[in-house]
C-alpha cells in the first residue's frame, strides 16, 4: 500500500471509531475504545494491506462492481481509441507528465516529518532535563503503598517543584512524579493519584504514547491522524479513571470528582511522552466518573463484539475477488503505476516478440516483408515504432526507396515505422501484405516496381523502437541505437540473418 492510501483507509477507520465512540462511550467500558485506538496505530504502521472478506471494502467493491463494470470498459476502450489517434511520433517520445504536486511531495513529506520529529525530540529532552532535578519522596505513606505493588519494573515515587500536576513517565523504570506542593497528609487523595498512575504504568500507557508520536511524524498531514492522537490521550485518562472508581467503589465518585477539580492548573507541558494526572477535557472526565457503573458480562460481550466488528469492518482491505474480477482489474491498471510496476509475469518480466520478418512476393514478383509480432504483456499495444533493414542475397545492406509512392522519397538503409494498429495482450498479429521492397531500377510504373534481379532484398531485419499502451505508458527499447551501429549499412553473415528470429524483448 502507499502512504496515501494507508491514510486514506485510515482516516476511514478513525471516523467510525469517533462516531462509534460518541454513540457508546457512556455504555461500555472506557478501555474498548483504547483497543480501538491501538488498533489504529497498528494499521497506520503496517505498509501492506490486511485483505479480508468482511471488510467494508469488500462489500463496497462488490455493490459497484455490476453497475460500473460496463461503464469502465467503455471509458477504458473509447481512451485506448482516443490516444491511439492523438499520440504522433514526436509525442510518444515522452512518458505522459506527472502532476507538479508529485514531484515535490515527497520532498514536503520529508520536511515535515523532520520537523516534527525535532519537536517530540525536543519535548523529550526538555522532560529528561526536568526529570533529572526531581528528588526521591520520603513520605511513610508513598513507602507503603510501593511496597504492597510488587511490580517486575522498578518503580519509584519522586517529586519535583517544576511540575503543578502528577505524571508518569519511563517505560524500563517508571516513574510518578509529584509536584511539591502535594498535600502529603491527604492519604484518600493519594491513593487515588498513585492508583491512577499505577494503572498507567502496568497498561505501558508511555510505550503507547510514543508509538502514537511516531505515526504522528510519518502521518503528519492527515488531519485524522491528529485527531487519534487527541481522543487516544483523552480514552487514557477516561480508562484509569474508570479503573480506579471500580477498584475504590461508587462511593469514591465524589470524592475523586473533587480531586480532579482542585488539581485541574496549569499543564507542566511535559505531555507527549508521560501519562498527565489532568486533561483539559475536566468536564468529559467528571462526567464519565458519574456514569461509571460495575462492569456487567453484557457490556463486556457487546465490547468485545464492538471491538471484533470495527477491526474487521474497518481495519482490513477489499478481499481479491474471484476471477473474472481479476481480469477486469488487468484492463484498468493504475495510471499512476509507473512502467516497471506495470508489467507482470511468471518469471518477473514479460516481453514482445518478433516472431518472424520473411521476404515474400506477390504474384508480379514484388517482394514485401512479412512480419509476426506476439504481445506477450497484460496491456493492450496502441502503437509501436519500429526500423526494418533489408539485406540481399550476400548480406550486404540495400540502399532502398522504400515507399515509391513519395515522389520525395530518397533511397535509405532503413526505414522508420510507425504503426497504430491495435495488439491485444498475448496476441499474436500476422501482418500480411506489410511494406513493400523496392530496388529502384524500375520506378517508371507503379505496376513495374522490381524485377528480381540486382539489389532484390532477400532478408530483412527489424527492431523496436518504442511502444505505446492502451494507458500512455510508454516502454522504449535500450538496445536501440546499438541495432542501428551493429546493423545499419553494414554487411552481416547469412547465418546471423537466418538466426536472427525468434527476436524477444524483455521488458522488466
Amino acid at each position: 500500500m502507499t502512504l496515501l492510501e494507508i491514510n486514506f483507509s485510515g482516516a476511514i477507520f478513525i471516523l467510525a471509531i469517533v462516531i462509534i465512540r460518541a454513540a457508546t462511550i457512556s455504555h461500555l467500558p472506557k478501555k474498548t475504545f483504547l483497543v480501538l485506538w491501538e488498533t489504529a496505530l497498528i494499521r497506520f504502521m503496517l505498509p501492506f494491506p490486511l485483505p479480508s472478506m468482511f471488510s467494508v471494502y469488500t462489500f463496497v467493491n462488490r455493490r459497484i462492481s455490476s453497475s460500473l463494470s460496463l461503464k469502465l470498459k467503455i471509458d477504458h476502450l473509447t481512451s485506448a481509441i482516443a490516444q491511439e489517434h492523438l499520440v504522433t511520433v514526436q509525442g510518444a517520445e515522452q512518458l505522459p507528465s506527472a502532476p507538479p504536486f508529485s514531484s515535490f511531495w515527497p520532498a514536503v513529506w520529508c520536511a515535515g516529518t523532520i520537523l516534527f520529529a525535532l519537536c517530540f525530540l525536543r519535548a523529550y529532552l526538555r522532560c529528561r532535563l526536568e526529570f533529572r532535578t526531581s528528588l526521591p519522596v520520603s513520605n511513610a505513606y508513598a513507602q507503603q503503598w510501593l511496597n504492597e505493588r510488587p511490580l517486575k519494573r522498578p518503580l519509584s515515587i519522586r517529586q519535583s517543584d517544576r511540575i503543578s500536576t502528577p505524571l508518569t513517565y519511563g517505560i524500563f523504570r517508571p516513574v510518578i512524579l509529584m509536584p511539591k506542593t502535594i498535600h502529603w497528609e491527604k492519604r484518600n487523595e493519594l491513593q487515588y493519584i498513585f492508583s491512577h498512575e499505577y494503572i498507567h504504568i502496568c497498561r505501558f500507557d508511555a510505550l503507547t504514547k510514543l508509538i502514537a508520536a511516531f505515526v504522528l511524524c510519518i502521518h503528519w498531514f492527515n488531519p485524522f491522524v491528529w485527531l487519534l492522537y487527541l481522543l487516544l490521550n483523552r480514552d487514557m485518562e477516561l480508562a484509569c479513571d474508570e479503573s480506579v472508581i471500580r477498584q475504590f467503589g461508587e462511593t469514591s465518585k465524589s470524592a475523586y470528582s473533587l480531586m480532579l477539580i482542585r488539581m485541574e492548573a496549569e499543564k507542566s507541558g511535559l505531555g507527549p511522552f508521560c501519562s498527565n494526572f489532568n486533561i483539559n477535557a475536566t468536564e468529559e472526565r467528571i462526567t464519565a466518573i458519574m456514569k461509571t457503573k460495575q462492569s456487567t458480562g453484557t457490556a463486556l460481550v457487546s465490547a468485545c463484539l464492538l471491538v471484533f466488528l470495527t477491526v474487521s469492518l474497518f481495519a482490513t482491505s477489499a478481499a481479491a475477488s474471484h476471477d473474472s474480477a481479476i481480469k477486469d482489474r488487468s484492463l484498468f491498471p493504475d495510471p499512476q503505476v509507473c512502467g516497471k510496476e506495470l508489467f507482470t509475469g511468471e518469471k518477473g518480466s514479460v516481453s514482445i516478440v518478433y516472431e518472424s520478418a520473411d521476404i515474400l512476393c506477390y504474384e508480379d514478383g514484388a517482394p514485401y516483408i512479412h512480419d509476426v509480432l506476439t504481445n506477450n504483456t497484460d496491456q493492450t499495444i496502441t502503437e509501436t515504432q519500429y526500423c526494418m533493414l533489408a539485406y540481399d542475397e550476400k548480406g550486404s545492406p540495400l540502399k532502398l526507396t522504400w515507399n515509391f509512392l513519395d515522389s520525395s522519397a530518397e533511397k535509405s538503409f532503413e526505414l522508420m515505422v510507425q504503426s497504430e494498429e491495435m495488439l491485444l495482450p498475448h496476441q499474436t498479429e500476422d501482418y500480411r501484405g506489410g511494406w513493400s521492397l523496392y530496388d529502384g531500377e524500375i520506378m517508371g510504373e507503379v505496376l513495374k516496381v522490381g524485377n528480381g534481379e540486382a539489389n532484390q532484398a532477400k532478408y530483412a531485419l527489424v527492431c523496436l523502437k518504442q511502444v505505446v499502451f492502451a494507458d500512455g505508458t510508454v516502454w522504449k527499447n535500450p538496445d536501440f541505437e546499438d541495432f542501428l551501429q551493429t546493423y545499419k549499412g553494414k554487411e552481416t553473415g547469412l547465418e546471423e540473418l537466418k538466426k536472427y528470429y525468434p527476436q524477444e524483448y524483455k521488458i522488466e
